[in-house]
This record gives structure tokens, sequence and C-alpha cells, in this order.
């Protein structure tokens, strides 16, 4: 006998035409969701999706549980409806997809300010690699996504909205060498281990190129890059404390270390360092109430980061680099 479990199964597999797609959906390993369609075939006596190279397709047998599965999982959802509105506690899901900059800064601010404005409304924030985020996007994994815009490539189904950049800082424990040398430049900073994210997009990448060239060549180049690969930067600032590696933030997320002065900002300014967020969208799709109040406070989250990164860099003396 199917349960609500094997519905689900099959109709993410149906709509997403993928075991691995689906997977994500589901929020479970692929071998996994593997091994539950492999058993429940069993079950059935017969196979549900034809696997090739353009994914999975429906078997007769499949397309006759996915007709029915549509119709049996959509009167559950409005059975829970009901009984949530009859208990008073009716909730709605709204999963948003962000880079590890936004998700711990504007997007994290956002998603507390729902907690009491839309009490309703259960909101999931999944911290992911912004290379991954169009992708989940255009996959609905997350009808909202927020990436660095530097590293999207054009897609006619997906709509950006720019946001505010962020401008970014080396950071480095008090007392750290570099903090004696009163200009010291890139290839300075490489030559220490460096704690960043594992993927950053290539107006990043090309100065950091050139500058461990120079470094190599002064013979002071550290081996390992990064030395230290941790996918969230806040989490990479404790590690600072424990020698003399330099991260690499952006001043909205290390704006409370820097102020209590658990890490200094070296005084390097380019501005390629830094982050340039925007909103990703499914293209023609208006946005449901719940996401269009995220966004509402997203931006204003954009907006108040901005003039808090604004006051910290007139303060530290630099406010053209923050400009």
């Amino acid at each position: 006998m199917l349960d609500v479990r094997d519905l689900r199964l099959v109709q993410a597999i149906g709509e997403h035409g993928s075991l691995v797609r689906a997977a994500r959906v589901l929020g479970v390993s692929q071998p996994g969701l593997t091994r539950s369609l492999a058993a429940l075939e069993a079950k059935l006596r017969g196979p549900l999706f034809e696997r090739s190279r353009r994914g999975a397709i429906a078997t007769n047998l499949g397309r006759a549980v996915l007709a029915e599965a549509a119709d049996i999982l959509g009167q559950l959802s409005r059975l829970e409806r009901r009984i949530a509105e009859v208990r008073g506690r009716q909730t709605e899901d709204l999963t948003i997809a962000a880079g590890a900059y936004a998700a711990e800064t504007i997007a994290l601010s956002a998603a507390a300010r729902m907690l009491a404005v839309h009490p309703s409304v259960r909101v999931r924030l999944l911290t992911a690699n912004w290379a991954d985020i169009p992708r989940m996007v255009l996959e609905r994994e997350a009808p909202i996504g927020i990436a660095e815009l530097r590293g999207v490539a054009p897609d006619n189904a997906i709509e950006a909205e720019r946001l505010r950049p962020q401008p970014g800082v080396f950071v480095v424990r008090p007392g750290h060498p570099l903090t004696l040398r009163p200009a010291p430049s890139l290839a300075d900073i490489l030559a220490f281990p460096l704690v960043f994210i594992g993927r950053a997009p290539q107006p990043v990448q090309g100065p950091m190129a050139a500058a461990r060239e120079a470094a190599r060549a002064a013979g002071t180049l550290h081996p390992a890059f990064p030395a230290l690969v941790h996918e969230s930067p806040t989490v990479t600032l404790k590690a600072l404390a424990q020698g003399d590696a330099v991260a690499g933030v952006t001043v909205a997320l290390g704006l409370e270390a820097l102020q209590r002065g658990d890490i200094v900002a070296l005084p390097f300014r380019e501005p390629w360092v830094s982050v340039q967020p925007g909103v990703l969208r499914l293209r023609n799709r208006p946005p449901a109430e719940a996401e269009q109040a995220f966004l509402d406070l997203l931006r204003d989250a954009d907006a108040r980061a901005e003039h808090d990164a604004l006051a910290w860099c007139q303060a530290a003396g630099i406010p053209a680099t923050c400009g």
C-alpha cells in the first residue's frame, strides 16, 4: 500500500525530471532517493520511470500514479490548511536561497523581521554557493535567490534586481604583522594564509592570481590558496584569533567585530574587494504575498546595511572606498 511519502517522491521526480533535482527538493540524498524509488517499484511490481541522459521519464505505470498523486496530495494540502485555519495557526512556507555574504547579513536581517511582521510565514533561509543560486531559482527550489551578480550569466527566464554593493575589507587579528605596515600590497597580504569561501567571481580571482605571482616572485607566497576554505564568512572570523591568517569580508558582515576591536581592517582599498548582490526571481511570475513582504524587508535591510557601512568607513577615514 502506498503512503504519502511515496506519492511525494513520485511527484517530485515527475515534476523535476531528475532524481538529483528531486532529491534536492525533498531534502534527501540522491542515493537514498534511488533506494526508496527501487523499493517502491518493487512494491508495485513495475518501473515508474525510465532513466536516460534526458532524465527520468514516467512509464505508463508512473503516469497512472502521478495522475492520482496530484489529486491526493492536493486534497491533503487543502485538509492541512483547513485544520490550521480551525486551530488558528495557519502557516505558509517561504524558502530563500542566498550566497553566504548576503545570507549572513541582509537576508538574515529580513528573515528575522519576518518573524514579527508575518508570524504565519515559516521562513527557510538556505545558505548556498552563490553560483548555485540561479539554478535553484530556475528549478523552483526557492522563489527568491540572492547572489553575487558579477558571476551570474544572463538568462531570459530570470530577472535580476541589483542591490547596493557591499564594500569589502581584508581583516586580521589585532597585533598581526600586517598591521605594522602602513600600506600593505595584495602580494603582502597573500604572503599570509588566506581564509576564504570556496569560490569567488572572476573580478576577484583575477587580481588575486596576479598578486600571487608577485608574491611567488618575491619568495613570500603562502603555498596553500586559500589556506582554509569555509562557506560561512562569519565563522571564518573566529579562525583569525588562532594565528596570522587573513580573511576577506564585507564591512556589513564584520561590522560588530570591527567596532569591538576583535579584528582590524587592513588599509588595502580596491573596488573589486566587494560583493555585488542582487535578487533573482523567475521572470513574469508575480511574487506571492509572503515573497513581496520579504522583498520589502530585504530592501530596507539593504539600505540600513549601506548606511551602517558608510558610517564605519567615514569614522575609519576611508569614505571614498565605501561610496
